[in-house]
């Protein structure tokens, strides 16, 4: 039996353009670069806030990604894109092949 070994990498950030201000929020990528899943979720708990994204084989191969970052970054772009830092979608949503790249500053927390 093969067994698969994913990764998990934690980022912060802080969106642009909330209604409510800035505020710090993690990203948290898990899975290979393959078969990736962004969790974004507020830091400081005043408004909850979680986005979760899970990214198809066919984007995850068309996009080629080689980094972690760049998929956080386009989850990112698509959540701001789509309005869901101020208004969280109720389920999981899948990234666009189109989702556009977020190109603000993005710290790694941890790996």
């Amino acid at each position: 039996m093969d067994t698969l070994s994913l990764d998990s990498v934690e980022f912060t950030f802080f969106p642009i353009g909330l209604e409510d201000g800035v505020a710090e929020h993690r990203a948290m990528f898990v899975g290979t670069l393959a078969l990736p899943v962004v969790v974004i979720s507020r830091v400081d708990g005043i408004k909850s806030v979680r986005i979760a994204f899970d990214v198809p084989r066919y984007v995850a191969f068309a996009k080629h990604y080689i980094n972690h970052a760049d998929v956080v970054r386009d989850a990112i772009g698509q959540a701001t894109r789509d309005n869901h830092f101020n208004q969280p979608p109720d389920g999981t949503v899948y990234l666009d092949g189109d989702a556009p790249r977020w190109t603000g500053t993005l710290q790694l927390a941890h790996r």
